[in-house]
C-alpha cells in the first residue's frame, strides 16, 4: 500500500496525470451540465403538458357538477379511464360524501415528500419514487382533488440518468486512453531530452549535445537553448584550463629562476659576496613581476564574476587626468587631441584603467625618440579613445591574438620589460564589460593605433572644442 501511495505521489505531478485529471474533471462537469439542463428543459415541457391535461379534466368535472343529478361514476370514467389513465380524482360533494376514482384512495394518502407549488397545487413523491402532481379545485360546494402520476417524467429521468452514466463512463474510458496516448506522444521529446541531460550529468561529457526533436517547437527551442548553454560552458572551461595552464607556466619560470639563485647563494655566497648582491637584485625583480602577475590574475577573476554599474562619464576629463598624472613618466613625446564633453555610459575606474594600460603598453613598445598620441573624440553614434604610437607595426595575423591572455609578440623583450602578457587581455575585458569594442590598426605613418569605441551618451557633445596637450622629455 505504501509503495502504491508513493508511486501515486510521484505520478500526480506528471503531465500525463494532470492532463488525464483535467480531462476527466472537464468531462464530468460538461456531462453534468448538459444532463441537468436537458432534464430541466424536458421535465418542464412534460410538466406543462400535465397542467394542460389537468385543466381539461377540471373543466369536465365542473361541467358535470353543473348538472342537477350528476352521475359521477360515469363522468369520472369518461374523463379519466379512457383518455387519462394516470389521472385520479377524489370528490367531496356538498352533502359530505367522498367519491374516489379507481386507485385514488392509495394516492391520496401517500404524499411522502410534499412540495407546495401554490395554494391549490402541490407536488410530491410517493414511496415508489413516482412524482405525483396534485391540484385542488372548488366549485358549487364540490371539492375536486386531482392527482396525476407523472410516469413519463420518471421514465425520462431514469433513461436520461442511465444514458448519462453510460456515456460518461464510455467517455472517461476512451477519452483517458486517447489523452494518455496523446500526452505520451507530446511528452516523449521532453522525456528524451530529460533522460539525455541526466545521462550527460552522470558522464560529464560536455562535448555531447541534446538531439533536436522535430516537434513540438517548445521542446526543440529548449534543446537548442541547452545546447547553446553547453557550448558556452565548454568554451568557458576550455578557457579556464588554458588560463590555468598558462598561469602555471608563467609562475613556474620566475619560481625556477628564484630557486636557482637561492641555490647559487647557498653554494658560493660565502666565498663570493658579489653573488649575493646580484642574486638578491634578481630575486627582488622577479618577485615584483610575480606580484604584478598575481594582481592581474586576481583582477581578471573579479572581472569574470561581476561588472560594475555603468553611468555617463566624461571621457575627455578622464583622459586629461591620466595625461596629467603620467606625463612625467613618459620618455617619448606625448601629445593629446581631446575634444570637450565626450561622454559614454561606462565606469570611471575602468576607463581610467583602460587609458593607463594602453599608455603603458605604448611606452613599452615605442623607442625612446618616438612619440605617443592620445585622441578622444566622437561621431553621431560612438565615442572613441585612440592611443597612437610610432613603434613597430603589428602583423595582421597577430592583431587579434595580442588581446589573448599571456600572448606576447616578442617574449624575450616582454620579459625584460617586466610584462606579464595580461595587460591587453584585461583592457579588452574591461571594454567588453562596458559594452564597448577594442581593436588595433595600422596608421599611414609607421606605428600602430589602438582604438576603443563606446556607445555615445546622448547628452554628450560631438566634435566640441578641442584641447591640445604636449609633453616630452
Amino acid at each position: 500500500m505504501k509503495a502504491w501511495i508513493k508511486a501515486f505521489k510521484k505520478q500526480k505531478d506528471t503531465m500525463l496525470f494532470r492532463m488525464n485529471f483535467w480531462f476527466i474533471l472537464i468531462l464530468l462537469v460538461t456531462v453534468l451540465f448538459i444532463g441537468v439542463s436537458a432534464l430541466a428543459v424536458v421535465s418542464y415541457q412534460l410538466y406543462q403538458g400535465t397542467r394542460q391535461d389537468v385543466s381539461y379534466v377540471e373543466h369536465q368535472l365542473i361541467a358535470t357538477a353543473r348538472q342537477k343529478n350528476p352521475d359521477w361514476n360515469e363522468a369520472v370514467g369518461d374523463a379519466l379511464y379512457a383518455q387519462h389513465p394516470d389521472f385520479y380524482v377524489r370528490i367531496q360533494t356538498p352533502d359530505g360524501k367522498t367519491i374516489y376514482s379507481k386507485g385514488s384512495e392509495g394516492i391520496a394518502g401517500s404524499n411522502q415528500y410534499l412540495v407546495k407549488l401554490s395554494l391549490i397545487t402541490s407536488f410530491f413523491i410517493n414511496n415508489r419514487l413516482i412524482p405525483i402532481y396534485h391540484q385542488t379545485v372548488s366549485y358549487g360546494g364540490y371539492t375536486f382533488d386531482i392527482y396525476v402520476r407523472m410516469l413519463s417524467i420518471r421514465h425520462f429521468i431514469k433513461t436520461m440518468v442511465k444514458v448519462l452514466i453510460f456515456c460518461t463512463a464510455l467517455g472517461i474510458l476512451f477519452g483517458s486512453l486517447a489523452i494518455y496516448q496523446i500526452s505520451r506522444k507530446l511528452s516523449r521529446p521532453l522525456t528524451d531530452v530529460t533522460l539525455f541531460i541526466n545521462r550527460l550529468t552522470r558522464t560529464k561529457d560536455l562535448e555531447q549535445r541534446v538531439p533536436l526533436p522535430a516537434h513540438p517547437r517548445e521542446v526543440r527551442d529548449l534543446a537548442v537553448s541547452f545546447n547553446h548553454l553547453m557550448a558556452q560552458l565548454e568554451r568557458q572551461i576550455e578557457r579556464e584550463k588554458r588560463f590555468v595552464s598558462d598561469a602555471s607556466h608563467e609562475l613556474r619560470t620566475p619560481l625556477a629562476a628564484i630557486r636557482g639563485h637561492v641555490e647559487l647563494i647557498q653554494r658560493h655566497g660565502t666565498d663570493h659576496p658579489e653573488v649575493i648582491r646580484q642574486s638578491i637584485h634578481f630575486v627582488d625583480h622577479e618577485s615584483k613581476r610575480m606580484q604584478r602577475l598575481i594582481d592581474q590574475l586576481l583582477m581578471i577573476a573579479r572581472l569574470d564574476r561581476k561588472a560594475k554599474a555603468l553611468f555617463p562619464v566624461d571621457l575627455s576629463i578622464i583622459a586629461g587626468n591620466v595625461i596629467a598624472d603620467y606625463a612625467s613618466e613618459v620618455e617619448q613625446t606625448l601629445t593629446a587631441d581631446i575634444a570637450d564633453n565626450v561622454c559614454a555610459p561606462a565606469n570611471e575606474d575602468y576607463v581610467h584603467q583602460i587609458i593607463v594600460s594602453l599608455l603603458g603598453n605604448a611606452r613599452k613598445y615605442t623607442p625612446a625618440g618616438g612619440w605617443i598620441k592620445i585622441i578622444v573624440n566622437s561621431d553621431r553614434n560612438y565615442s572613441y579613445i585612440r592611443v597612437q604610437n610610432s613603434g613597430s607595426r603589428i602583423p595582421d595575423e597577430e592583431k587579434e591574438k595580442i588581446f589573448n591572455r599571456f600572448y606576447r609578440l616578442d617574449k624575450s623583450r616582454s620579459s625584460e620589460q617586466g610584462g606579464t602578457g595580461l595587460g591587453l587581455a584585461i583592457v579588452r575585458q574591461l571594454v567588453e564589460i562596458e559594452n564597448g569594442r577594442i581593436w588595433v590598426q595600422d596608421m599611414n605613418l609607421p606605428g600602430s593605433e589602438f582604438v576603443v569605441r563606446f556607445e555615445k551618451w546622448p547628452d554628450g557633445g560631438a566634435g566640441g572644442e578641442k584641447r591640445s596637450l604636449r609633453s616630452g622629455p
